[in-house]
């Protein structure tokens, strides 16, 4: 974090510009997963308009700040939609992720179904994760727990998709999504 209250290494527009540019299509990948192609670049806009509007109070490491950004944009927005929507548009962004994979089909459609079979939390936890690239403490920032409890959730959930994959072989995570 900073030294003092109020002060940003992302004062400056072209700090801003920067960093906007070292993290938008992260960002971009977060909201494209919870939402469809037409919702995703507008969550994405509303953020940073948040995070301009806020740029003093930025922290060092800005990704897990607009991360949580992203997350309570999309929880207005899916307020406003219905449950049939909202899983409409998941299953969008899960096709767009298993499109940029090059697992076979099988692995593929086994991982989609043990995946499947998570709880939403379980879910987010592995993809804040895997597909996100955030560390332990900074998904703890994003769900607002601690780092112990954040590792504790991560271990249950793997070890729950492990369950369901049937294969005690440990995961191997994705390469991170590049917001195309």
């Amino acid at each position: 974090m900073r030294a003092l209250p109020g002060v940003s290494a992302y004062s400056t527009p072209d700090a801003f510009e920067a960093m906007f540019e070292a993290t938008s299509a992260r960002v971009y990948a977060y909201a494209r997963r919870h939402a469809s192609a037409d919702v995703a670049p507008d969550v994405v806009g509303e953020v940073y308009l948040v995070a301009w509007a806020r740029r003093a109070d930025l922290p060092n490491e800005p990704l897990p700040w607009l991360l949580v950004t992203a997350r309570n944009v999309l929880h207005r927005h899916w307020r406003t939609r219905s449950k049939q929507q909202r899983l409409a548009a998941g299953l969008e962004g899960v096709a767009a992720m298993a499109a940029a994979s090059d697992a076979s089909p099988d692995d593929r459609l086994a991982l989609a179904d043990a995946f499947a079979r998570l709880s939403e939390d379980d879910r987010e936890t592995l993809l804040l994760v895997g597909w996100d690239g955030l560390t332990p403490q900074q998904a703890a920032e994003v769900l607002g727990c601690t780092a112990n409890a954040f590792a504790a959730r991560l271990s249950r959930a793997r070890r729950r998709l492990s369950t369901h994959l049937g294969d005690p072989a440990p995961l191997r995570l994705a390469a991170l999504p590049t917001g195309d």
